[in-house]
């Protein structure tokens, strides 16, 4: 199979597992007023998914050293479209659907680093570094879809549909991930127990300094793609003579789908130059609009404007994730190379779990949903999560300078 090819089967199989992703922010302000739940809970039902992947993926994807990574893969599907239409038909409340999102979270630990791994493990470079940058800049199409697909069928028939969609979109994936990735390099007579040894992937400083920019760009991320339905529809609200020119759910969608041409811009950028000055340059953009948007609930700005800052914000924080994991992948041993990732997508995604929760934890405590302060320091906790980026990538990332 040619590279190119590869690549798009890939990044098909990632985005159709994908739908599932970001529904419950689709459909966060309806789930708030239906189960009851405080700005605390919406946050942790938003971010437990992440929990799920972070539990899951320190024995999943190190196991694709061992076994077949399309197996994981195949599998993780197959857990992916059951959690997905039991929530469609079980999910009664906050802890039912706390339990099914982190089911889902780990359906996707299965899925897209493993996915991943087949990709790197079956190209050589300049292409693993190409696909690598597509394949996690794709991540980007697939929230999009996650988003605008549940907020769309959410508003036509009710949240319920939304999920069993996702679900449908596992089964499709599952076909594909069957009849065309390929089974990936891996060693049956490696022997390693349940627990893998990250210590290697930790004394590696030039993977640990992408691996931890990665943490803190999920968290920003994540708090971004959490919130933002909710937020604009509270905005929306605050404004009733200055309509927005399209509905929260679309510009979330477009925060989501717009930072992937830029995201693969970059990355083709950084395949060229020095890939941290294209990080640093991207994280004091994402810094600006942040800050930008944190200011707007006190500002009486026009909703259309607020969006627009929104997308731009999007395009920011979204436009380092396939420059900073492809830092990940061409810094790690290629031995270690499940393991690396492994750390690589846990950490990330202890951010992607705290950031929405702590968002939503300051919402409660700063007011709540209807104080524009409240609002103003919920964003400040997400763009902190871009700083500790930046500041990761400097410190971490350095090569220890060995005396004598």
């Amino acid at each position: 199979m040619s590279p190119a090819r590869l690549t798009v089967l890939s990044c098909t199989f990632l985005v159709l597992n994908l739908l599932a992703f970001m529904t419950v922010a689709a459909v966060l302000p309806t789930l708030i007023a239906e189960w009851g739940m405080s700005n605390s809970r919406a946050g942790w039902l938003g971010g437990v998914f992440f929990a799920g992947y972070l539990v899951a993926v320190p024995v999943l994807v190190p196991l694709t050293d061992r076994i077949p990574p399309k197996r994981i893969c195949l599998i993780s599907t197959v857990l992916g479209a059951v959690v997905s239409l039991g929530f469609a038909l079980l999910a009664s409340g906050f802890w039912s659907g706390m339990i099914l999102r982190f089911l889902a979270g780990v359906a996707m630990a299965g899925a897209y680093m493993p996915a991943l791994k087949i990709l790197a493990d079956s190209l050589e470079e300049p292409w693993r570094s190409r696909a690598s940058s597509y394949y996690t800049s794709v991540f980007g199409i697939g929230t999009a879809i996650s988003i605008f697909a549940g907020g769309g069928l959410a508003d036509l028939y009710g949240w319920r549909y939304a999920f069993a969609a996702a679900g449908i979109g596992n089964v499709i994936s599952l076909v594909i991930g069957y009849l065309w990735l390929p089974t990936g390099k891996s060693d049956p007579n490696v022997r390693r127990g349940l627990l893998v040894d990250f210590r290697p992937v930790f004394r590696n400083r030039a993977a640990m300094g992408y691996i931890l920019a990665y943490a803190g760009h999920l968290w920003e991320g994540f708090t971004n793609r959490i919130w933002m339905v909710a937020f604009l529809t509270w905005y929306v609200l605050q404004q009733p003579g200055s309509p927005m020119f399209t509905t929260p759910v679309v510009v979330a969608t477009l925060v989501a789908l717009c930072g992937v041409p830029v995201s693969m811009f970059a990355g083709e950028i950084a395949a060229r130059r020095n890939r941290k000055k294209v990080l640093y340059s991207i994280y004091a953009a994402a810094l600006i609009m942040g800050l930008l948007l944190a200011s707007t609930p006190l500002t009486g700005m026009p909703p259309s404007l607020v969006a627009a800052i929104a997308i731009v914000y999007g395009m920011a924080l979204y436009a380092d994730t396939g420059t900073v994991t492809a830092g990940t992948v061409t810094s790690a041993d290629p031995a270690l190379r499940g393991a690396t990732m492994a750390v690589h997508a846990m950490l990330g995604f202890v951010g992607a779990t705290l950031g929405p929760a702590t968002a939503g934890i300051v919402l409660d405590f700063a007011g709540g949903r209807d104080d524009p302060v409240a609002w103003g320091s919920a964003w400040l906790v997400g763009v902190s999560g871009g700083v500790f980026a930046a500041f990761a990538l400097r410190v971490f990332g350095r090569p220890v300078r060995v005396k004598g």
